[in-house]
């Protein structure tokens, strides 16, 4: 069974357990302290949330891209928080994502709005196991 690190809100961490059930082992961090040791022990694939640890994400992925641990590691982020984004911020927070080697990026709250709950659960859904399935390496590496 894969193993996916969940870095993020309880809420991400719920929508993480709603998707995905008991089909991969699920393991919570809510600090990047937290998220560091749990990559040490074994992760197949990184889902990391916006507003992890107060807004932290990018601490965490910069510390994240330093560690032998995680060399071969995908990163999918996502956001699920219920708000509207707009295009420039999500431009912005897509170019640093890919600059970070991260592999993709969901936005719930945008597939919700326009194709519903059910087809953004699938969204996130494909792209995490899409990138378990290719055991993709990290971007700049």
């Amino acid at each position: 069974m894969s193993r996916v690190l969940v870095a993020g809100t309880q809420e991400v961490i719920d929508a993480a357990r709603a998707v995905f059930g008991g089909e991969l082992e699920l393991v919570a961090a809510y600090s990047v302290a937290e998220a560091l040791k749990q990559v040490e022990s074994g992760i197949d694939l990184v889902l990391c949330n916006v507003r992890f640890d107060d807004s932290r994400m990018f601490d965490f992925l910069g510390a994240l891209a330093t560690m032998p641990a995680a060399t071969r590691m995908p990163v999918v982020c996502c956001r699920v928080v219920r708000t509207p984004m707009s295009a420039g911020a999500r431009r912005g927070i897509e170019l640093a994502l890919e600059a970070l080697g991260v592999v993709a990026f969901v936005d719930m709250h945008t597939h919700e709005q326009k194709y519903g709950f059910g087809a953004a659960e699938a969204a996130l859904r494909e792209v995490v196991m899409t990138h378990l399935r290719k055991g993709e390496p990290r971007g700049r590496r």
